[in-house]
């Protein structure tokens, strides 16, 4: 009765692990190479030194990141959850994952648990991502002891960690969902964001909204790396006629920098044409929240967002507000243009 329990069990598993990697894997935020090595895990074709052993190659087959004299086999579960240095990185965490409360469970069925269920919270795909972000740390670690010699310590993950996880937010763009989330967790009610996304409220960052001399202006950036990025935006004065329409190639080094150049150069040539009501439009709300203090300043974008503010002084008013991508075509068009010329 026990062996067909376990029979049972591991249909059970399998029929997961298929539907799993059927509808959720390759739809999961964060990189590709990431979901390459869920999959490596999920199904026990990682060059770990167990199976190097069953294969009989002779290499050594302990755990690298093991700290003890215990000389652990490195297996997949040990390595991504039951060594002490992966438990204690998991505990400490933003995700606070205790992994041995799991320890009884296969390492398939772990994951898949795992993703599930940050994947149903509030921020469900910031935490996944997250969580990913863990696992990748701890493979790329292992690999810098095992073929660079170097000898773990805690700094070596927490830095790579905050690189990895900071890119994967810049990939997700901080999307409406997510930004909802964030100010939800952060006491506003969700009718209020609903409200405040939907009308499209500006936020003032110099002086207030006139009528007279008003120029409002929609730009969009489009990235396909870092000699690939340009921007377009289109300018509508207080009447509702088009004033203005322009494309420029830029060198950005991720998408959300694309963004926030885009704001930079609109402001400048708004100096230059000596306009000074501006209210500025795009379908980027993370350089919405990020200008407003809604948001916490990305990295990549701190200075670039010191000399948005100085630049602001100019303006009797300067002004950003979010508008969907729907309403921003235009500009969304001009920016294509601008990466293709």
């Amino acid at each position: 009765m026990e062996r067909r329990g376990s029979e049972k069990d591991k249909a059970r598993i399998g029929e997961d692990l298929r539907l799993f990697c059927r509808r959720k894997l390759w739809k999961l935020p964060g990189p590709q190479t990431w979901k390459i090595l869920i999959w490596k895990i999920v199904t026990n074709t990682l060059s770990v030194g167990n199976n190097f052993r069953k294969r009989n190659i002779g290499i050594d087959a302990n755990c690298k990141l093991c700290l003890t004299n215990d000389m652990s086999m490195e297996m997949i579960e040990h390595l991504f959850r039951d060594c002490l240095v992966s438990r204690r990185l998991w505990a400490c965490s933003e995700l606070g994952i205790h992994a041995e409360l799991g320890s009884h469970l296969c390492i398939t069925k772990w994951l898949i648990e795992w993703i599930s269920y940050l994947g149903n919270l509030e921020g469900g795909d910031a935490r996944v991502v997250r969580f990913l972000a863990m696992l990748w740390c701890l493979w790329s670690i292992r690999n810098k002891i095992l073929f660079q010699g170097l000898t773990f310590h805690p700094l070596m993950f927490y830095n790579l960690w905050a690189q990895l996880v900071g890119t994967a937010d810049q990939a997700m763009n901080a999307s409406d969902k997510e930004v909802l989330n964030t100010m939800v967790s952060a006491g506003t009610s969700r009718t209020d964001c609903m409200m405040w996304i939907r009308e499209s409220k500006p936020v003032c960052i110099v002086g207030e909204i006139r009528n007279c001399d008003y120029v409002r202006i929609m730009v969009d950036a489009g990235w396909r790396g870092i000699e690939k990025a340009g921007i377009g935006w289109e300018g509508i004065l207080g009447n509702g006629q088009r004033c203005c329409s322009e494309v420029r190639k830029i060198r950005a080094e991720s998408p959300l920098q694309a963004e926030g150049l885009g704001v930079l150069a609109v402001m400048l040539w708004a100096q230059e044409q000596g306009i000074r009501h501006l209210e500025i439009s795009r379908d980027c709300i993370s350089i919405v929240y990020q200008l407003a203090g809604i948001e916490r300043v990305h990295h990549l974008l701190k200075a670039l967002l010191k000399d948005v503010f100085e630049a602001a002084t100019f303006f009797h008013c300067f002004a950003i507000s979010f508008i969907p991508r729907s309403f921003n075509k235009r500009a969304h068009g001009l920016a294509c243009k601008a990466m293709d010329s």
